[in-house]
């Protein structure tokens, strides 16, 4: 049986209605995938949702093992520095922080290190853009990943749960030492926006990521990517691959005489050159769904704060037909209220 191929495209939702209405290759997945499944959690609950395992698996340990750290048996959250700005009466998570340099990294780490020693808490960074804090206990906290809390009021998407004053403290403890940090001084300077927070998401014991399925895995090392890696390396022990086509990693799977259970590409953030996207993986992808060479599409998107799936079967003859001869815009969601 061939494949089923899942590929995530961020950011996807975060381009002007008008200029995804253009493009011939989504209008094409309209047609064959219908209405799309909207995930208010974000894009990573999408994508457990379409792997068909639990909303609560861990992000962290996951993301540490694909970036190539060892969780171990510790609890591991995702640390991911953010801009925090104030909108009128409240304070928004204004974005991520995916710039900073390898000497950066390590002198936030180190100091966070050295600052909390004593609570039992350790922070490490295996890229400049993957950082993590690990500890020996669990925590009882509910969080919301960034790409959800993006745009949003922050008192309502700070960590929930019977520990939560004990993590919402140690976010404030943090604040204050990134305020005039030097390495925010010279951000600043350079008119870059200053890292002034650290945002805890995803928390988790490599144990509790259970029933995940065997999965084989294209992504860039990013925190999509390093998620995915994470999957494969712990279902498959698979080295982190991140430079094939569309057609190189179905190529791979089907000489697995394992038959993984899913095709997994992740993207690079897509409002960053959409037609890149159109041209390395969309068109491909939907050209192998014609052909039946895959069984299935799944393309998970985001950027508006909520994400979409869009799931498609190997159409027949007049649908691709219809698809050419008639081609309507792609059905983008809403963005959810603020």
């Amino acid at each position: 049986m061939s494949n089923a191929l899942v590929l995530i495209a961020p950011r996807l939702l975060a381009l002007p209605p008008r200029e995804l209405a253009a493009m011939r290759s989504l209008a094409a997945l309209g047609r064959y995938a219908g209405t799309p499944r909207i995930e208010p959690r974000g894009i990573i609950a999408a994508l457990f949702a379409t792997l068909g395992v639990a909303a609560e698996t861990p992000v962290g340990p996951l993301a540490l093992l694909g970036s190539g750290g060892e969780p171990g048996g510790d609890y591991v959250l995702c640390v991911d520095p953010v801009h925090l700005v104030v909108d009128r009466d409240t304070i928004v998570l204004a974005q991520t922080i995916d710039d900073l340099s390898a000497d950066d990294a390590g002198a936030l780490v180190a100091m966070l290190d050295r600052h909390f020693a004593e609570d039992g808490l350790r922070f490490e960074a295996t890229r400049p853009n993957a950082c993590f804090v690990r500890c020996r206990q669990p925590a009882d906290i509910v969080t919301t990943p960034p790409d959800v809390a993006r745009g949003r009021k922050l008192i309502a998407n700070l960590p929930r749960g019977a520990d939560a004053g004990r993590w919402k403290r140690w976010q404030n403890e943090i604040e204050m030492l990134l305020h005039e940090h030097p390495i925010n001084a010279a951000r600043e300077a350079q008119g870059k926006p200053a890292a002034n927070a650290l945002w805890f998401w995803g928390g988790g014991r490599l144990t509790d990521a259970a029933s995940l399925p065997p999965t084989i895995v294209t992504a860039p090392a990013t925190r999509l990517g390093d998620l995915a890696h994470g999957i494969a390396r712990c279902t498959r022990g698979e080295a982190p691959r991140m430079d094939e086509s569309v057609a190189q990693v179905l190529a791979r799977a089907r000489v697995d005489g394992t038959r993984p259970a899913h095709v997994l590409a992740v993207a690079t953030p897509v409002d960053a050159d959409l037609h890149a996207f159109d041209a390395t993986w969309l068109r491909p992808a939907l050209a192998l769904l014609e052909s039946r060479a895959i069984r299935s599409l799944d393309v998970i998107a985001d950027g508006h704060g909520a994400a979409a799936t869009w799931t498609a079967r190997s159409p027949a003859w007049w649908q691709r037909l219809a698809a050419r001869a008639s081609p309507r815009a792609l059905d983008v969601p809403a963005p959810p209220d603020a």
